[in-house]
């Protein structure tokens, strides 16, 4: 399949009757803008939003916004934001030096807001994911009732209907719908193509045991893994993969190395990010600005772990470095891509999950330089 085909009528049709396309924008006008945002509140502006405050979600606002969407930002989630996601932070902070001028209105990875710097930006929105809107029922309050519209947008749980949703509210409120039904129907093509391959398939070649893990803990110290709910667990569980993590009680934690060896993985995937000292350290580095070289070689340490020589993922050669910090956006179909190539060899052979992601940002963020390493197999040692 041809990266940025454009869907058929039929295939639309198919795709909004499976709900990735269920409404999230209720009504549209130059007056009044209505949405439903993705914790099922409706929330009325009664004009076109000039003034955001990004509390989380940075790079899906400007990859439907685009480089004009920078000036509207007025205040955002620096705390934290490079050591956790460093690449990220340094290519933005080259494309677009203004936006580390905004103020800090809490931390890039917890849900923590300051509620006396929000209400001192006084912006028309702020944008918030879930676990920050559920941790934050009071300041909630005092911020709706300063005027501020603030709308839950979510990525983390993968579903498709709501990575749809969150972009087309993004579209409505930046006056980018077009691009952004774009973004939906290229996400929501990939996915129902998947999930209709995949069908097709003998019981047989499905459930394949596989475990993941976030190397951000190094080799020593076992890293999280995911349930069935949440980021990678939620891919696997779409892909019809077997999870080791899957049945865990929350989200995401450590699965101790007993569980994992006695779970004889047939894949294992480290996903892997530039985490805070990764320079210096033994963390899985992956993604942008990361070259293949260093990635193989930090790939190579896990592969090396206390028992897992005898694992079936290190016998057949199916162990994987993926890209952690690109999850979350609109262009995280394309490791849906890369796991079912590797889930189901030879079932996807047509599709170029890197081509995906270089298209992506050459089409909606053009200034970034999205040279990196986003999915590797390990080299024979």
């Amino acid at each position: 399949m041809k990266p940025f085909a454009r869907i058929s009528r039929r295939q639309f049709l198919e795709i909004s009757a499976a709900g990735l396309f269920a409404p999230s924008v209720l009504a549209s006008s130059k007056a009044e803008l209505s949405v439903v945002d993705l914790c099922g509140r409706t929330v009325v502006l009664k004009k076109p939003p000039q003034r955001f405050v990004v509390a989380n979600y940075i790079l899906n606002f400007l990859m439907v916004s685009g480089a004009a969407g920078v000036n509207k930002i007025v205040g955002l989630t620096q705390d934290g934001w490079l050591e956790t996601r460093r690449a990220e932070y340094v290519l933005l902070q080259k494309a677009f030096p203004q936006l580390m001028t905004r103020p800090s209105i809490g931390g890039y990875h917890d849900s923590i807001l300051n509620s006396e710097k929000i209400l001192a930006l006084k912006p028309d929105v702020l944008l918030i994911n879930r676990t920050q809107y559920e941790d934050n029922t009071q300041r909630i309050r005092i911020f709706e009732a300063a005027g501020i519209a603030v709308i839950v947008l979510d990525y983390h749980s993968m579903k498709p209907e709501a990575h749809a949703a969150s972009t087309r509210i993004l579209g409505a409120l930046l006056g980018c719908e077009d691009k952004a039904r774009a973004q939906c129907e290229r996400y929501s093509e990939v996915l129902a193509d998947i999930k209709k391959r995949i069908a097709a398939l003998p019981e047989t070649k499905k459930h394949v045991k596989v475990y993941i893990e976030a190397g951000n803990r190094g080799v020593a110290e076992y890293g999280n893994s995911y349930n069935r709910n949440v980021l990678w667990g939620a891919i696997l569980e779409n892909l019809q993969a077997k999870n080791l993590a899957a049945d865990m009680k929350q989200p995401y934690g450590a699965l101790d190395r007993e569980y994992v060896v006695g779970g004889n993985p047939q894949i294992i995937i480290i996903a892997g990010s530039l985490w805070e000292n990764s320079e210096a350290s033994d963390l899985m580095r992956m993604g942008l600005t990361v070259d293949p070289k260093t990635a193989q070689k930090r790939l190579g340490a896990f592969a090396r772990r206390s028992m897992w020589q005898n694992l079936d993922a290190l016998k057949t050669g199916r162990f994987y470095g993926i890209d952690h910090g690109s999850l979350r956006c609109m262009m995280d179909y394309a490791f849906s891509i890369f796991l079912a190539q590797a889930l189901y060899p030879g079932v996807f052979d047509d599709y170029d999950a890197n081509a995906e992601i270089q298209g992506f940002f050459k089409t909606y963020l053009p200034e970034i330089d999205a040279k990196g390493t986003f999915f590797i197999r390990l080299a024979q040692q």
